[in-house]
């Protein structure tokens, strides 16, 4: 039994040693990381999966960190590759040739123009895989010591590849602000009757952009887009002039008001004053009586009496 074990774990370290010597060395390519200006980054009910979209033309930038975990005298980077599932590189060529020391990280970036005629159509989202080539010297002539890599999927979320050409991002860009217009000024709060019917007009429109988009007709949807925005400031434009016609109508009627209100206080101010007048009259008319009943009474006391 005591020789069975000994055999069986002779047999696994042998195993054990085999495995190690024939494994490729590998470094460790980071979390990589895709750079704006994209259009959206996030997940896609239309392509059922996490994308990262850039318009045709735009600038690409990928950010992939390097660790070197393995090599003691230094990882010596050449090529950072981006190979997609449409057959074609993006390649950095690093010059001059980067060493990373032992288990330090170094972050290189793959640039290059988002172009949607390789991509074929914006209907697919493209998988991709991150290459990283380690050569034997920092300077030439140098040969590959080791190749490794990433698929796109390594890390989670992971986005796939989209280019949207130029009229379906313009389109998509449009259909952006109407929304935006939308939600902040919805249609059922204009007031003024012109400004609702343009604004109803703009909802349309905006609906007819949103049948060409689904058809990939992205030029005629773009010119339903921007219909739909120009009837949407005309309606703010409508309800502004008539909520400014209101506010001077209703301002007017308060000056009139006020106005009325100051010329009754000044009428009854004037009767006041007149009752006030009569009232001090009345009182010094008074007053003359009572200085006369006194003279009266004062005279009658002195007047000499006779007999």
């Amino acid at each position: 039994m005591k020789k069975f074990t000994t055999i069986l774990f002779s047999v696994s370290l042998c195993a054990l040693i085999s495995m190690f010597a024939t494994s490729p060395a590998q470094a460790s390519i980071e979390r990589f990381t895709w750079l704006p200006p994209y259009m959206q980054k996030g997940y896609d009910s239309h392509y059922g999966a996490y994308v990262v979209v850039y318009k045709d033309g735009s600038s690409v930038n990928l950010i992939v960190p390097v660790e070197n975990d393995w090599y003691p005298n230094g990882l010596n980077v050449s090529r950072v590759i981006v190979s997609f599932d449409w057959g074609q590189n993006k390649t950095l060529v690093v010059s001059p040739i980067k060493q990373i020391e032992w288990f330090e990280t170094e972050t290189f970036t793959v640039s290059f123009t988002a172009d949607a005629s390789e991509t074929v159509s914006s209907d697919w989202a493209h998988e991709y895989t991150i290459y990283i080539e380690h050569v034997n010297a920092t300077t030439e002539p140098t040969k590959i010591v080791n190749t490794w890599s990433r698929p796109w999927n390594w890390w989670s979320p992971s986005y796939m590849f989209v280019v949207f050409p130029t009229d379906q991002a313009n389109a998509t860009d449009l259909s952006d602000e109407y929304d935006s217009y939308e939600s902040a000024f919805p249609t059922w709060s204009f007031s003024n009757i012109n400004a609702s019917q343009l604004a109803g007009q703009a909802s349309i429109k905006a609906s007819l952009g949103d049948t060409y988009y689904d058809r990939g007709d992205y030029s005629s949807a773009e010119e339903e887009y921007q219909a739909a925005l120009d009837l949407y400031n005309q309606a703010l434009v409508a309800e502004r002039e008539w909520q400014t016609k209101v506010e001077e109508a209703e301002l007017s009627i308060a000056l009139t008001e006020a106005d009325a209100n100051l010329a009754t206080a000044n009428a009854l101010l004037r009767q006041a004053d007149a009752a006030v007048t009569q009232a001090l009259s009345w009182i010094l008319f008074g007053l003359g009586f009572v200085f006369m009943g006194v003279a009266t009474i004062v005279y009658a006391y002195r007047k000499p009496k006779t007999g």
